[in-house]
């Protein structure tokens, strides 16, 4: 299954993936998908990229170095990227619905990190939302969540 997973989401091993970690195309896909809602307004805000590198440090228990490498290695895939597609497959293969909705409340914290919500960001989130198979009223309760947990950052 893991080879299967690299295929869709087009890694091989000139992409750094460690085939003997069953979580790497997981992190991976999640930073993917967290690296294009950091940009996909046109700006990278620097909180939105503090924003997310606490996400995924936090989430997938990395250290300093790891989120760093770790995005790094996204933001290389994802300029290469043409869809969420491939990103969102793997997601949904390898989370729950609890994780696919904690990957939701990881893309809004991402968004709101810099106060402000672009239609550009409001139309990614709902597309991979749908893609990931949360609803509109989870999706809005990621949202809220995530809004409080910046709020008490």
């Amino acid at each position: 299954m893991l080879d299967r997973l690299k295929e869709m989401m087009g890694l091989s091993a000139h992409h750094g993936v460690d085939v003997s970690d069953e979580h790497a195309e997981q992190r991976l896909a999640a930073a993917c998908i967290l690296v294009e809602a950091s940009q996909i307004d046109g700006e990278v805000d620097q909180r939105e990229s503090d924003r997310l590198k606490k996400t995924l440090a936090d989430h997938f228990e990395l250290s300093s170095p790891e989120a760093d490498a770790l995005i790094a290695q996204a933001t290389t895939i994802s300029e290469d990227s043409v869809d969420w597609n491939r990103f969102t497959r793997v997601l949904k293969a390898t989370c729950d619905a609890d994780e696919r909705l904690a990957m939701m409340e990881m893309l809004w914290e991402v968004v709101l990190a810099d106060n402000e919500v672009h239609a550009y960001e409001d139309s990614m989130l709902r597309r991979v939302a749908g893609l990931l198979q949360v609803d509109d009223h989870e999706r809005a309760l990621a949202k809220r969540r995530a809004q409080a947990k910046l709020d008490h950052a």
